[in-house]
């Protein structure tokens, strides 16, 4: 049997999609653990964590060796599980007997660099800068009347806010769109992004006209997994949007989903041959330039925002994506959702037994 590992940062994080998984396992010769790093014991290099059986459909605790292949879906925060979580992934990507499915991005900054870099996909990202002082943000909101601030490793829209320009002050405002603070001064402001950056390093960007015509925030999300064969493909898309007043479109911020082809027929005709152009180029290239720049990778989300004129935008790429986007528009695809990580392991360990 081969051993396949759900690492997460919380030992209930996505239980009900590793079991999904787990269910359907038995019959590709493949047995599920699922553990976090800090279930790892440094002595014996064994886990103490769950193991499925399939007999029971059910987890049981268990000790284990570290499974020769690893489904990273760790999500880190600020907080100290995560900060000692972190370095003991890196120690496992070096370790040249474990293979994971996908070895992720090491920081949106790294990734916004190597976007640039690519002739075609450049004209797309938007202008990106790293935050280091309140002169970064006031020289973007002058130029662009205002700046959305993001976590270099954050996910899941946690952590953002929009800096906005209204009659002389700076308004900031969290993503329910709620203003937390007034800035009045410049040292308001430095004290404002001092205390931004002692919790994480940011990047900031122009804050982009993505919305409908209600004046919500949207985006359209595409959901990408490699099949059997070791190839991309794309299992679905759909359309975001965020609750009336936010200021961003992500499902685990309350977002409401619905079908990309809805959407596209009541887009005029001249804007239709902009997004397609745009979502082709985007979406034919970028796959395998990211795997080319950053390594293995199994599963993407890639986030587009559309103007009203039809403009295409990069705005977000996630190698760890949810799936909630596909399991609602698209029910029947459950199984391959589910069952991909599995025929890619298999692929993966084919390959491993050819070498």
């Amino acid at each position: 049997m081969i051993s396949f590992g759900f690492v997460t940062i919380n030992d209930r994080q996505e239980i009900d999609y590793s079991t999904e998984i787990a269910k359907r396992a038995e019959r590709y010769g493949i047995t599920v653990f699922r553990f976090t790093p800090l279930d790892i014991d440094p002595l014996t290099e064994k886990a103490r964590g769950r193991q499925f059986h399939a007999a029971t459909q059910s987890w049981t605790e268990s000790v284990f060796a570290i499974p020769a292949f690893l489904y990273d879906r760790c999500f880190y925060r600020a907080d100290e599980r995560s900060k000692k979580s972190k370095p003991i992934m890196q120690w496992l990507k070096q370790r040249p007997d474990i293979t994971f499915l996908g070895y992720g991005f090491p920081s949106k900054w790294e990734l916004y660099k190597k976007l640039i870099d690519h002739p075609l996909l450049s004209h797309y990202v938007p202008k990106t800068t790293l935050l280091r002082s309140p002169t970064d943000l006031l020289h973007m909101i002058r130029k662009e009347k205002a700046a959305i601030c993001k976590p270099e490793h954050g996910s899941r829209g946690q952590g953002i806010y929009v800096v906005k320009q209204v009659e002389g002050h700076l308004h900031i405002l969290d993503t329910n769109g709620q203003t937390i603070a007034t800035i009045k001064r410049k040292t308001d402001l430095q004290q404002w992004v001092e205390t931004l950056l002692r919790r994480s390093s940011y990047l900031s960007q122009p804050f982009l006209p993505l919305k409908t015509k209600q004046n919500d925030p949207f985006d359209v999300r595409f959901f990408f997994q490699k099949n059997e064969y070791g190839q991309w493909s794309e299992r679905g898309r759909g359309i975001r949007v965020g609750a009336p007043g936010t200021i961003i479109a992500n499902v685990s911020a309350g977002a409401s989903i619905s079908g990309f082809s809805e959407w596209f027929k009541q887009i005029p005709a001249p804007q239709r041959l902009f997004i397609t152009d745009g979502i082709e180029t985007i979406t034919t290239v970028l796959p395998s330039y990211l795997e080319e720049k950053f390594g293995p990778l199994f599963e993407l989300g890639v986030d587009l925002g559309i103007t009203e004129e039809g403009a295409v935008w990069l705005i977000d790429v996630n190698s760890k994506p949810g799936r909630k986007i596909i399991t609602a528009l698209a029910p029947e695809k459950r199984d391959t959702i589910y069952e991909a990580p599995l025929r890619y392991c298999l692929f993966l360990a084919n390959g491993v037994n050819v070498r």
